[in-house]
């Protein structure tokens, strides 16, 4: 008897690779590439997720191209709105998500601070998550922290997870902030293996070229893999990439290309 066919990776790949192109035109691409999933970047502009008609929208995208939805790209945990406005995202990922929870990605602070403002940035953020916790698990949303510059950006939300309830709040692993002045060991994400609720992968060259496709940069990816197959993580391996700073810029070959990467990089995992 032939055994099953194995199902494809879940891959995905950000809408920010290229907020040139309209949304309706990418996602049809996306999945002609081979992605399982896609995941909407932070212009919310480009998306328009929080309207009613944006949603609609997608979902209409989504289902006529045989894609679901990864993650959303929120705005930040430390602004005076951000409680009422991660309150509407929540509740856009939860219409959205379908029957799988989504998990929005937040940045926890401007990228880089000084020390001296670390511990009152974590009561301040601490205080916006435990106000969001209560809608966020009627919703069945997670939101996941993102790590930023190594220093005391990433350090607030190693901080502030650990005061955290994990059933709401994990960690997002970002690969090319991660690597910022590297290479480095893959420290944080090892520290972050059972916290790991979402990914965003890409390769860096170098200061401010980053966001480029596996291989074209310095990552260890052979490394990451590792280190990520050691993670207790189901969610699909998502690239967060760019055509700004890598070598393909035309979309469609760009996006060829994010899922071979994204393909093999799945099957060193697995």
């Amino acid at each position: 008897m032939t055994a099953p066919a194995a199902p494809p990776p879940a891959i995905s790949i950000a809408t920010s690779f290229d907020y040139q192109t309209p949304l309706e035109q990418q996602v049809p691409l996306i999945a002609q590439a081979g992605f399982t999933h896609l995941s909407l970047g932070a212009r919310e502009e480009h998306s328009a997720y929080r309207s009613a008609a944006g949603r609609a929208h997608i979902m209409d995208l989504l289902r006529a191209n045989g894609l679901r939805l990864d993650t959303i790209h929120g705005p930040r945990l430390d602004r005076p709105d951000s409680v009422r406005v991660l309150s509407e995202v929540a509740e856009a990922a939860a219409a959205l998500g379908g029957d799988r929870a989504l998990a929005v990605v937040v940045h926890a602070s401007p990228f880089e601070f000084p020390p001296s403002e670390l511990a009152e940035r974590e009561r301040a953020v601490v205080r916006t998550c435990e106000a969001l916790q209560s809608p966020a698990a009627a919703l069945g949303v997670r939101f996941a922290l993102e790590n930023v510059l190594p220093g005391p950006a990433t350090d607030l939300v190693v901080r502030v997870l650990e005061r955290l309830d994990p059933a709401v709040f994990g960690a997002c692993y970002d690969s090319s902030h991660d690597q910022i002045g590297g290479p480095r060991s893959f420290s944080l994400l090892e520290q972050w293996r059972t916290r790991l609720i979402a990914v965003q992968l890409s390769d860096r060259v170098r200061d401010f070229v980053d966001h480029v496709l596996p291989g074209e940069g310095f990552i260890d990816w052979s490394g990451l893999a590792q280190a990520l197959r050691q993670a207790i993580f189901g969610g699909p391996l998502l690239l967060e990439v760019a055509t700004t700073h890598s070598a393909e810029k035309d979309p469609v070959a760009f996006l060829q290309r994010a899922s071979q990467c994204a393909r093999a990089l799945a099957a060193a995992v697995q």
